[in-house]
């Protein structure tokens, strides 16, 4: 199904990152649309302003992961909802490891605070307890997505990142899956990778 996964690095100032690629207003709007807003704890809207968090954060290293699908699964969806099965079960293996090398990441950097690739996936969307009032059932391991606390994707994917995100034409898969993630840090800016 995957052909291959690589890795992008990026790194810029958190407050540049901020400032430049983040448009709550519009974003805000299309989370709206969606029928986890408000129901999982990863999703807004969110009690305080969420950047409160992000306090003694200098320096953002953003992470593009490109996973190439190979022709015959591109291919495969005969249905809308097959294809939105199989799109969500290649992100999900992707991110098993993705969040668990992020979260490593984090714990090797006091200060710092992870953003997984889209939506927590920790719990069944339908499961999350957020729908019934309670607290996060596995806070020590759920994450927000960059989009859900605003940011533009599409624009840190072609400027800071140097990727083209493509998506689904029909039934048909794309050639590959953009995931982005990012690592907020008490450090000064490193274009390294994080691993």
């Amino acid at each position: 199904m995957i052909r291959d996964i690589t890795h992008t690095f990026a790194s810029l100032e958190a407050t540049d990152y901020l400032t430049r690629y983040r448009d709550v207003e519009r974003f805000s709007a299309c989370c709206r649309a969606c029928d986890r807003y408000g129901r999982m704890w990863g999703c807004p809207p969110f009690e305080e302003d969420p950047v409160v968090q992000l306090a003694g954060c200098r320096s953002v290293r953003l992470v593009g992961t490109t996973v190439g699908l190979t022709d015959e699964v591109r291919h495969r969806p005969t249905a809308p909802a097959e294809q939105f099965d199989l799109s969500y079960r290649i992100l999900r293996e992707v991110r098993r490891t993705l969040d668990v090398q992020l979260l490593d990441a984090e714990r090797r950097r006091p200060g710092s605070r992870a953003f997984f690739a889209g939506s927590c996936s920790l719990c069944h969307p339908e499961r999350c307890a957020r729908a019934d009032g309670l607290p996060c059932r596995m806070p020590d391991r759920a994450r927000p997505s960059l989009e859900a606390w605003g940011f533009d994707l599409v624009h840190t994917a072609s400027e800071l990142l140097g990727l083209t995100m493509c998506w689904s034409d029909n039934l048909v898969l794309p050639p590959y899956f953009t995931c982005i993630s990012a690592l907020f840090t008490p450090d000064e800016p490193d274009p390294s990778p994080l691993w």
